[in-house]
């Protein structure tokens, strides 16, 4: 009955502490929910490995916490412990010496404890242990002066203030507390078992209550505040969560707002600011950039000849082609339609005209599916600037002229040389 009253107040204490739970995320393959181990899914229920593995800093975290709160613990008990002498002189004089034999006696496993969990990978890795060393210890200690000193009522005093401090300081879980409460009720029975008559039924009557509502309070506060801790840390988990989603979805977004959804290459815009960047850079350091534009030939034929998903794909096969063939730092965009551009900062005329022609070459032997021999064919136009000479608008204008040559003849790069390529023969 007692066990069953314990547990429904536990759950009072809880109740309104568990996060309503968000909407479920879409998984990889668009699936919604499906993973226990989903952010969205844990509550103040999730046990500490569950949300450590969501975000595996917290562990470090805990445990940093955990061992400062038993660092805090030892410290005051290490203090505490011996100058209860001056309670001793007071309420029980001819115990006096004897005790502190006792006190400094105990002082000693606590100050290892303490030097564990300063020092040692235990009191990283394991500080509640340690801790509740430190605190069985007191509980021993008190419970066999107890006895002594007939139930005398300073130390019962001192006999639970162990059990409130496991409750609201120690960073663990609440079965810490529980453990401290047993020990206390075991170190009791113990030595009032092994010197039988010490304690009359009153007095043991007595140190029970006082040891019953001890217990009471400090387990019903290490639950409320166990609940809260959990709370917390799982709203942390969920907005860490939601903050790598939130990146991953910018990260997404800026990479789309650059890129052609058709050909994987920059769109537009990024080849507007780049360009920019790169004629800025080349009159500041007095360097050359160089520009390409590609068009595809006859693409409206192609397009009616094997559709608009033969037209893509004919793109798709170009992007490619002057993907594999530009430099580490040159940026392939398409600008438009079939009109495709390669950016060459720090390239000079002959470079950029020795692409233009691999491109040329190359792109006779492109056959997409469907498609015949030579079927795709490119016409490219070259212009370069250096230096005050390097701005985007006269560049693109320049090149567009040359790409105009080019597209007289079709199949053919237009550039400032007078050796300018010769038409392949169809």
């Amino acid at each position: 009955m007692i066990a069953g009253l314990v547990h429904r107040v536990a759950a009072m204490l809880r109740r309104g502490d568990v996060l309503p739970p968000a909407a479920p995320s879409p998984g990889a393959d668009g699936a919604v929910g499906g993973d226990r181990r989903s952010p969205d899914a844990l509550t103040t229920r999730s046990s500490l490995r569950e949300l450590t593995a969501a975000v595996p800093a917290l562990r470090d975290e805990l445990a940093n916490r955990a061992r400062t709160a038993g660092l805090l613990v030892g410290i005051v008990a290490v203090i505490a412990v011996p100058t209860w002498t001056v309670v001793d002189r007071l309420a029980v004089p001819h115990l006096t010496e004897l005790f502190l034999v006792v006190r400094l006696a105990c002082d000693i496993p606590m100050l290892l404890a303490m030097y564990a969990l300063w020092r040692l990978p235990i009191g990283r890795r394991r500080p509640e242990i340690l801790t509740f060393l430190v605190l069985a210890v007191v509980q021993i200690e008190i419970a066999w002066m107890i006895v002594q000193t007939h139930g005398h009522e300073y130390y019962l005093l001192g006999f639970t203030l162990a059990v409130y401090g496991s409750g609201c300081i120690l960073v663990a879980r609440p079965r810490w507390t529980a453990a401290v409460v047993a020990l206390s009720w075991l170190a009791l029975a113990f030595f009032a078992a092994v010197q039988p008559g010490r304690l009359a039924a009153e007095e043991l009557i007595t140190v029970s209550v006082f040891l019953a509502t001890a217990s009471l309070i400090g387990m019903l506060a290490h639950l409320r505040r166990y609940a809260l801790n959990q709370r917390e840390l799982v709203t942390r988990v969920r907005l860490e969560r939601e903050q790598q989603r939130t990146g991953i979805l910018l990260a997404q977004l800026e990479r789309l707002s650059h890129e052609d959804a058709l050909t994987g290459l920059a769109n537009r815009r990024r080849w507007d600011s780049e360009l920019g960047d790169a004629c800025t850079d080349a009159r500041r350091r007095e360097t050359v950039v160089a520009m390409v534009l590609v068009d595809i030939d006859h693409f409206k034929t192609i397009n009616d000849r094997h559709g608009h998903p033969g037209g893509d794909e004919a793109l798709r096969h170009v992007a490619a082609l002057l993907s594999r063939r530009v430099r580490n730092g040159d940026l392939v965009a398409r600008l438009g339609g079939d009109e495709l551009a390669v950016l060459m900062p720090g390239a000079d005329l002959e470079r950029a005209c020795e692409l233009a022609e691999t491109l040329r070459v190359e792109a006779a032997e492109l056959r997409p599916d469907g498609f015949g021999p030579r079927e795709i064919s490119l016409s490219l136009g070259v212009a370069t600037a250096t230096g005050h000479e390097a701005y985007p608008v006269e560049l693109l204008a320049r090149a567009d002229e040359q790409l105009y040559r080019a597209k007289i003849t079709r199949n053919a790069v237009g550039s400032p040389r007078r050796d300018a390529s010769i038409p392949l023969p169809r």
